[in-house]
């Protein structure tokens, strides 16, 4: 998203309308937008309200949880993109968001023992075949007609 999508200080220059002409609004700005925050504080919301957590929850609930949210991936991703530039990548890998959590104390208690674990997937290897390049036509044939 960028910044100006939240932007109402354009809507600040129009001229006040007249009592009778009341058709014209400012457009609606999100709460997101409002509570200056990136990720959709509606989303959240309505996950809280689905997921049944509570019988009533407050409409502050979902802004501090979408503010908390971003906190924490704002700085795992930090933390990560550090390693990964350390390493000389420019783009973060698992094992960078696994080494972040491992070494920060405060993500280790958050995630708990989820992204430590020493697990490594193999890599895509390509398909063995003698063949380089060249596709199997035998599929692509047409049938021989059959005269009898």
């Amino acid at each position: 998203m960028s910044d100006d999508q939240c932007d109402t200080e354009s809507f600040e220059d129009l001229e006040p309308e007249p009592s009778y002409r009341r058709g014209r609004r400012k457009p609606k700005t999100s709460r997101s937008c409002r509570a200056g925050l990136i990720f959709p504080v509606s989303r959240i919301d309505r996950f809280l309200r689905k997921g049944d957590y509570a019988e009533r929850m407050g409409s502050g609930a979902s802004v501090y949880m979408t503010a908390v949210l971003q906190y924490l991936t704002y700085d795992l991703v930090d933390i990560a993109g550090n390693i990964a530039m350390g390493d000389g990548r420019r783009r973060i890998a698992p094992g960078h968001l696994r080494q972040a959590v491992s070494n920060d104390s405060e993500l280790q208690s958050v995630f708990g023992g989820v992204l430590t674990e020493e697990t490594t997937c193999p890599r895509n290897s390509p398909a063995t075949s003698s063949r380089k390049g060249k596709k199997s036509s035998k599929g692509l044939r047409a049938p021989k007609a059959i005269v009898a």
